[in-house]
């Protein structure tokens, strides 16, 4: 569940990190066009959740009849269930930001906005968590490949 939050995570902090766009200027992106350009990342997230989803729900499909293999599949079952639920939510979240690209170029008070200590420690956080899940995702993967390498 720790990673369904921190993809979660990753969604909010892309869309705080782009209401910091600079004032349109010529050629510079909107704050809706830099969201809008951001909507391939909940749509790839929720793409991982619904895949994670057939592996558990695969997995479960297997399992014996035993009392403890019961209670795993249903364990496994109830988190594909919500695994789907978290991927239309993102897939819902990254239509949303498509529809960004069609908002106006709206004035921002960069002064403002670079002073506001909410944004600033925001800003600060997400690009720390960002950090973290990097790495989370790396270690995740090194173990997946060592896994898929000891079963050929």
């Amino acid at each position: 569940m720790k990673k369904v939050v921190l993809c979660l995570a990753i969604l909010v902090g892309f869309t705080l990190g782009a209401a910091r766009a600079a004032e349109p200027k010529g050629a510079e992106p909107t704050c809706g066009q830099m969201i809008s350009s951001m909507a391939a990342i909940p749509a790839k997230l929720s793409e991982g959740a619904a895949t994670v989803a057939d592996m558990w729900e695969a997995h479960a499909a297997l399992m014996g009849k035993d009392k403890d293999s019961v209670a795993e599949a249903k364990g496994l079952r109830a988190l594909a269930k919500g695994h789907r639920q978290i991927a239309a939510s993102l897939m819902k979240a990254s239509e949303e930001m498509k529809k960004a690209a069609s908002w106006a170029g709206a004035p921002h008070d960069m002064a403002k906005m670079m002073s506001d200590p909410k944004l600033a420690e925001a800003s600060k956080k997400m690009v720390e968590i960002h950090k973290e899940i990097i790495a989370m995702f790396q270690k995740s993967l090194a173990e997946m490949e060592a896994q898929h390498k000891a079963m050929k």
